[in-house]
């Protein structure tokens, strides 16, 4: 998990994003209820333009003169 500095208390400059071995040995509970660290949310990447396309959908045929496609009489 990663960290992100919001403090100008710290050895860190604000907006320094820190790792946990970064952290060794800080009570980072404490700095984040404090205020100086705030956890980094991974957000998911934009979906690619290559990536799984939505499937068209299908438009229906219009009613219409079904002469055409009439069944045969039977004897």
């Amino acid at each position: 998990m990663s960290w992100q500095v919001t403090s100008s208390r710290l050895a860190w400059a604000a907006g320094t994003v820190l790792g946990a071995d970064d952290l060794a040995g800080c009570n980072i509970d404490a700095l984040v209820q404090g205020g100086h660290l705030a956890p980094v949310v991974k957000q998911d990447p934009a979906p690619k333009a290559d990536g799984p396309r939505r499937k068209m959908k299908v438009q229906p045929e219009p009613a219409g003169d079904d002469s055409a496609e009439e069944p045969e009489e039977q004897e």
